[in-house]
């Protein structure tokens, strides 16, 4: 009997954590971070090994990658935290960037498929809060992906975005 009181309180419990709403600064709403590592890239106040730049999206190389060649696609407008923050217009930009860095990908690495990760909200795996796209490459049947532990240096992740560059789509 003592179970079940238990379980119908531990029930009660979680029912009531689930309908609380999430904190804005884990959740899909909140104050843009203008500190964040993405905001100073653009800013110009951080490193960065540049792939691609227009005036709509930056491509660059990420401190760690899950794959040699992994990239990130960010816009450029400051103050959006996640993807429903984006216009419609630098959504399509995001996209055609990374459709050209997967073209570019397989020109360049022999990739023969790549994946798209787009996380929102911290509960998603979200750290950064700015919208951002993963383009992984990947070369044959191996999915397994390098430890996020494993970073770079500026050396290998400039010669790397110069090789993406080098094969990057012109249209």
């Amino acid at each position: 009997m003592k179970s079940v009181a238990g379980l119908a309180l531990l029930l009660a419990a979680s029912s009531a954590v689930a309908q609380q709403p999430a904190s804005p600064a884990r959740g899909l709403t909140g104050a843009y971070d203008p500190g964040n590592p993405f905001a100073r890239i653009l800013r110009g106040e951080a490193p960065v090994s540049k792939v691609y730049e227009d005036d709509r999206v930056l491509v660059l190389m990420p401190l760690t990658m899950a794959k040699p060649g992994h990239v990130l696609v960010i816009p450029k407008r400051l103050g959006a935290r996640n993807l429903l923050d984006l216009t419609p217009a630098e959504l399509t930009a995001c996209m055609v960037a990374a459709q050209k860095a997967g073209r570019a990908q397989m020109a360049a690495l022999g990739a023969t498929g790549f994946q798209i990760r787009q996380n929102n909200g911290a509960d998603a795996g979200q750290e950064v809060f700015h919208p951002h796209f993963h383009v992984v490459p990947f070369v044959g049947p191996d999915k397994a992906l390098r430890p996020e532990a494993e970073r770079n240096t500026r050396d290998d992740l400039d010669a790397m975005a110069a090789r993406l560059r080098a094969a990057w789509p012109k249209e």
